[in-house]
């Protein structure tokens, strides 16, 4: 009798905290509000690292971004300088392209020697925001397939952390943390964004 009272209440539990997944909507109420197009707009500088599935810190980088928008079509252009632990630098760019879709869904691609991505979707609700994508991810010669489960959350206007949940065929690969500074859009911080490696 004990045995099933325990059964039952694992099956309970399990049950639960299945149907306590986090969705955007969760976030409608929050503030400050996250705004695509307001954020990714102008300069933006980031810094972060790869963690692999044991949580081992195996790659570092920086981004400098440059965002620009068209009524609710963006380009959003990344200019990556990855640092291994020996301290090698190597750099990478990826370009995407964004499309508002309404005040809370929007859509995207991307390409470059940094991974493709043929279609991403997401919504902002409050100060969070959810996209979801696969990428073609250049490792050396090789390419991998790569699934990415990104929640950003804005702490300040200009301050957004990002966590995203890397799988491979379904399986954990790591995870990226991110801290992205929107900076003021002066001609000094676009070109430093924008120039070459």
């Amino acid at each position: 009798m004990k045995t099933t009272s325990k059964v039952v209440l694992g099956v309970a539990v399990l049950a639960a905290l299945s149907g306590c997944a986090t969705v955007p909507k969760d976030y409608a109420h929050t503030t400050p509000k996250f705004s695509l197009k307001e954020f990714f707009n102008g300069p933006i500088v980031a810094t972060g690292m790869f963690q692999n599935r044991s949580g081992k810190a195996v790659n570092r980088f920086v981004v400098r971004m440059m965002g620009t928008w068209e009524g609710n079509q963006g380009t959003l252009v990344e200019h990556f300088t990855y640092i291994d632990p020996d301290g090698k630098k190597t750099y990478a760019d990826r370009t995407w392209h964004l499309t508002q879709v309404n005040d809370h869904e929007f859509t995207g691609t991307a390409e470059g020697s940094a991974g493709d991505v043929k279609s991403a979707a997401g919504k902002a609700y409050g100060f969070a925001l959810h996209w979801s994508y696969d990428v073609k991810q250049p490792v050396g010669k090789s390419f991998y397939n790569l699934h990415a489960d990104d929640w950003m959350y804005m702490i300040e206007p200009d301050v957004v952390i990002d966590r995203t949940d890397v799988t491979w065929y379904g399986i954990h690969a790591g995870e990226i943390t991110l801290e992205m500074h929107k900076l003021p859009d002066t001609a000094a911080n676009r070109a430093m964004v924008m120039a070459a490696h």
